[in-house]
């Protein structure tokens, strides 16, 4: 999905360049993303998510010199603030905060992984504390083997897995109703929360109580990838399904992009993204409206970013991974996204991509010049 992202920045360029009268589309910083995973083949659950992303920190304020410390220390990988249920082995009832150190592979001992990763996080605790106005306290060092927190936390290999190291700092659990307004309203400017979209499915899907919100910050050279979101599991839900309508997990009858975009055209800063991992390897998924495709660059993409509908990234049966494109519309019903998808014979369309396993795209990739960054994620198999 990756390449996909970096060759619809090439339709940015070459389709339109086409129309001379066209609107010009645009990239913005700041993107939405809602994420629909229906896992049929490993937990059996379904997992919608509501992402809000960043590079900028006039969109996302956190403090310059917070913002340095971290991309200035090479050893950290990722800040982590969440409440999930368990961010790592041994914390329960708490809400995390993680600041990640890589460690290599055959890289001094473990005292010495748990040291590096203990200074790091002590560095930028206090300013932590002070932006969000919380009192996080050490808990413990812990070093990944493997990747189940990884899959607790549902992303990528970046945040949490093997060869991560995490000093763990903890508060009591808070809701996420709160943790997200706590959290939004020190970051995000009173402008962009009023301009609704996605903000506000998140705002209200992090009113259930079962669901959960994780702040992220990823180092990547001279910026930061900063991500806010939202996640409800739907647990043993998955197998009985032949179709999906994202609307239904995201809990409103009506999705809405922000206002934000209205000052130009930004056809990929809203996405959609749905992601089936069937039970049958034969099956197949169509949808009521599809986007014609083209090839840029020996990649196959959408034709024209302004219509609407589902682009097929992937139906090959072992995974069927769509992304909904809005074009020139600012909103989309039921019948624009609902999805079938079973062992009958559907209208094929063709995946570009071949995948040799299937693997979490924590998928933070810079576009145009590293100035865009678009998140997706997926899942890895066990």
């Amino acid at each position: 999905m990756y390449k996909v992202i970096l060759a619809l920045v090439l339709v940015l360029a070459v389709v339109y360049s086409m129309d001379a009268f066209a609107e010009e589309p645009r990239l913005a910083t700041f993107h939405e993303t809602a994420t629909i995973l229906v896992d049929q083949k490993l937990s059996n659950n379904v997992t919608a998510s509501v992402s809000l992303q960043t590079t900028s920190l006039q969109e996302f304020r956190i403090p310059a010199a917070l913002d340095a410390k971290i991309r200035n220390d090479t050893n950290i990988v990722a800040v982590v603030i969440t409440n999930e249920d368990q961010c790592v082995l041994g914390v329960q009832d708490s809400v995390c905060v993680m600041v990640n150190v890589k460690r290599a592979e055959g890289e001094g001992g473990v005292k010495e992984a748990q040291q590096k990763a203990r200074v790091a996080g002590d560095a930028l605790i206090n300013d932590i504390n002070s932006f969000f106005g919380i009192n996080a306290k050490f808990h413990s060092v812990f070093i990944h083997y493997d990747d189940s927190a990884n899959r607790i936390l549902d992303t990528g290999g970046q945040v949490s897995g093997r060869g991560t190291v995490s000093a763990v700092y903890t508060i009591p659990f808070q809701s996420s109703d709160y943790m997200f307004n706590r959290i939004s309203g020190a970051l995000i400017p009173a402008q962009i929360r009023g301009m609704g979209g996605f903000y506000d499915v998140a705002q209200s899907l992090a009113k259930d109580d079962s669901s959960r919100a994780t702040f992220t910050i990823l180092p990547k050279g001279k910026i930061s990838v900063m991500q806010l979101k939202v996640a409800e599991k739907y647990s043993n839900t998955a197998k009985q399904l032949n179709e999906v309508n994202p609307l239904t997990y995201l809990k409103v009858d009506e999705l809405k992009r922000s206002n934000y975009y209205k000052a130009g055209f930004f056809p990929l800063n809203s996405i959609v993204h749905v992601v089936i991992l069937p039970q049958d390897n034969t099956t197949s998924a169509t949808a009521n409206t599809l986007v014609e495709k083209t090839v840029v660059g020996n990649q196959t993409v959408p034709a024209d970013l302004k219509k609407n509908g589902w682009f097929f990234d992937s139906n090959s049966g072992k995974k069927i991974e769509a992304m909904y494109l809005f074009g020139e519309s600012y909103s989309a019903s039921k019948d624009d996204l609902k999805i079938t998808f079973g062992k009958q014979h559907l209208p094929s369309i063709p995946a570009n991509i071949g995948l040799t396993e299937i693997a979490i795209l924590a998928g933070i990739g810079a576009a145009a010049a590293g100035a865009v960054v678009y998140y997706l994620k997926g899942i890895r198999s066990k």
